[in-house]
């Protein structure tokens, strides 16, 4: 006698047990995930979250950059600008600098900070680079005292006592003949403090002749007089006593007189 076996409806059982024990486990796992967050916390999770994307965008702007490099359109230079400098010539600055045009930035930018940094006259330099190759070269320069031609080109000197290259003349500065004297720095010095504490008579200052190394004459505007002073012993109190004597006497003074102070605290008028 043959046995009609149902293997049908056995396969159904199996089916769904095997379905409840998967959505059972999924469950669970779903449980233990959340529980496992709970005792992670919040922040700690937001915080992860954050650094996820921050990695996340870090990696895309790599990406990116890395082809924009390789085409060509970033850390090479396509635009120079250079501001703030009133005595320097852009093109002299740029020269000296090794900086031109489709020059790549990584190469050149510390270098040229510090070459321009040595150049007489500067004080401070920041360069700003973007992505898009546009650089910015922002120059602090000192102040000048008094100017000087030299082979063919104006110079002004310095509080700091060096020469710097002028791009064209100052009109309202002395200037100097030859080339400064031996103690350029005590010349300097002395210019300094007439434009700070004497500034009507620095303003008269016309041309300044330096006779040694601590003489000079120095003419005024008006011709009117000059004046022969030491001026690296006490100049100062020879200038004070000089503006003293102007307003006092200088009415009868012929023209083109010669005012002698180089002997503080005294005066010898010829």
């Amino acid at each position: 006698m043959s046995k009609l076996v149902r293997f049908g409806s056995r396969k159904t059982g199996r089916r769904g047990a095997n379905k409840r024990q998967k959505l059972e486990m999924r469950r669970v796992q779903r449980r233990d995930m959340v529980r496992g967050l709970g005792r992670m916390g919040w922040k700690r999770l937001f915080t992860l979250l954050v650094v996820l994307a921050v990695i996340g965008a870090v990696s895309y702007g790599a990406r990116m950059g890395l082809r924009a490099y390789q085409s060509g359109r970033i850390l090479t230079i396509n635009r120079l600008e250079v501001t703030g400098n009133h005595y320097w010539e852009s093109s002299q600055l740029l020269e000296r600098a090794g900086l031109e045009v489709v020059s790549k930035i990584p190469v050149t930018m510390r270098s040229a900070r510090e070459v321009l940094r040595k150049l007489p006259g500067i004080q401070s330099v920041d360069i700003h680079a973007s992505f898009d190759g546009n650089v910015r070269i922002e120059i602090h320069e000192e102040s000048v005292l008094a100017m000087r031609r030299s082979g063919g080109e104006w110079k002004g000197l310095t509080p700091s006592g060096v020469w710097m290259a002028l791009r064209e003349t100052e009109e309202d500065l002395p200037v100097i003949d030859g080339d400064g004297g031996k103690d350029v720095p005590a010349l300097a010095h002395f210019l300094a403090g007439a434009r700070s504490d004497h500034p009507q008579l620095f303003s008269s200052f016309s041309q300044i002749a330096v006779r040694g190394s601590d003489e000079a004459d120095v003419y005024w505007r008006d011709g009117r007089f000059m004046a022969r002073i030491d001026y690296v012993n006490n100049p100062l109190n020879s200038l004070e006593f000089l503006q003293a004597l102007t307003k006092a006497e200088q009415a009868s003074w012929p023209s083109g007189s010669t005012v002698d102070l180089r002997v503080e605290g005294y005066a010898y008028v010829r």
